[in-house]
């Protein structure tokens, strides 16, 4: 069965769609599928293209872990800006298309899934699949473009009335649509999509990365870690690892940490990159407890993750974020770290189930700082939320299960 992915972020990029779609794609080789990702140059968050690729052609091929990864040019950017971000979107979609449109040497696929939240090349997947005479999965991982509306990117009028008859035509058209939450598939289904149609595969984490987790505590990398930085071993540390932009809404992490400002015990780390990150530093000017750091790869960051004392999920108050699951959630679990969610809906629900977390509302700064002050002061009840997260996780969120509910997918829809 021959399979092509499409996804404008793959690895070496760092972020949930990289993490969860390169970990499918091994499952999916060592359970007999041929795949081949189509993907764009690596650029996000910060649109600079690395020193490894930059002077490379339009288009050429490399491997990634055994998998051909064929790379698209696109119009490099931050992930910022209305007319730049609309550009980046649009030049992968375009190019990912009319690259593979005509390309003959490519092996002809079964099989086409498009993965959001870029869903403009859901467009040229759909394309692809019916000049290739494949079937088309659209693997939804945003709601666009409600998410837009309500966190005031988009404003009724006619750019949004064409992307929502954009969105619904994809929906009507593909032959499966993968959500990555329930609540995904619930609002599809309540446009009318057919159920049949829907599907639910989580985020969750690779075998590998499970494996892998629990290490740096063993090895003893994050004392390493600790003294890099410059961390005394009795300080405690609370912890935001990920994507610093407008949806996480770290100015509640902030105004947390003024808030436990008298701890002189504690101190809290903001790492990574993204389009909000220096408004986020101007506003945490005079918070002496806090520090920012750089992003840092996707095989360093389990060392982060243990070496907090606390770590932290946290997403914007609005209404459509209460059907979102952060994918971090499950790495923390995995780590056997404990958490403050600051969540709402299906992402609490899983959390609370858990038992590796304290929810709190989202943007509520006081609520979050008296639950980390209360895991601050308890360690053996953070090491008892920590050990069960990483019996929740690898129950019901290893990647090798869950690829092969995918693969169950395309079985059914080639038998169709």
């Amino acid at each position: 069965m021959n399979v092509w992915l499409i996804s404008q972020y793959y690895p070496p990029e760092i972020g949930a769609p990289s993490t969860r779609l390169s970990g499918l794609v091994r499952c999916w080789r060592q359970q007999g599928m041929n795949v081949t990702v189509l993907t764009g140059i690596p650029n996000h968050p910060e649109g600079v293209v690395p020193e490894a690729y930059r002077g490379k052609p339009a288009f050429f091929i490399e491997e990634y872990e055994g998998t051909p990864v064929h790379r698209h040019w696109l119009y490099a950017t931050p992930n910022k800006g209305r007319v730049g971000r609309v550009l980046n979107l649009l030049s992968f979609a375009f190019t990912v298309w009319w690259h593979n449109l005509t390309l003959r040497t490519a092996m002809k696929p079964d099989i086409v899934i498009a993965s959001s939240p870029n869903f403009f090349c859901a467009v040229s997947g759909w394309l692809l699949a019916r000049k290739h005479g494949a079937k088309f999965i659209f693997e939804v991982r945003d709601l666009w473009p409600a998410i837009f509306v309500q966190m005031n990117i988009l404003k009724p009028g006619l750019a949004l009335t064409m992307l929502e008859k954009l969105e619904m035509f994809l929906y009507r058209k593909a032959d499966a649509i993968v959500t990555v939450t329930r609540s995904f598939a619930r609002n599809i289904a309540e446009r009318g999509i057919a159920k049949e149609k829907l599907g639910v595969v989580f985020n969750g984490v690779s075998d590998a990365d499970y494996a892998a987790a629990t290490q740096p505590r063993q090895t003893g990398a994050t004392t390493q870690l600790r003294a890099k930085l410059g961390l005394s071993p009795l300080t405690k540390i609370v912890l935001y690892i990920g994507n610093h932009g407008e949806a996480q809404a770290l100015t509640q992490v902030i105004d947390a940490a003024r808030l436990l400002g008298r701890r002189t015990d504690t101190l809290f780390l903001l790492v990574g990159g993204g389009a909000e990150k220096q408004r986020l530093v101007d506003y945490a000017k005079g918070v002496p407890n806090l520090q920012f750091l750089p992003s840092v790869s996707h095989a360093e960051v389990w060392a982060y993750y243990q070496m907090a004392d606390i770590n932290l999920v946290c997403l914007k108050n609005i209404p459509d974020f209460a059907m979102f699951i952060p994918s971090k959630m499950f790495e923390i679990m995995a780590a056997e770290s404990c958490a403050v969610a600051a969540l709402q809906g299906e992402g609490a629900e899983i959390m609370r189930e858990s038992g590796s977390a304290l929810v709190v509302p989202s943007e509520d700064a006081e609520r979050m700082a008296e639950a980390l002050a209360t895991l601050l002061d308890d360690p053996a009840r953070r090491a008892q939320m920590a050990a069960a997260g990483r019996a929740y996780v690898a129950k019901h969120f290893l990647h090798s299960a869950l690829a092969a509910q995918y693969v169950g997918l395309f079985q059914k829809l080639l038998r169709a």
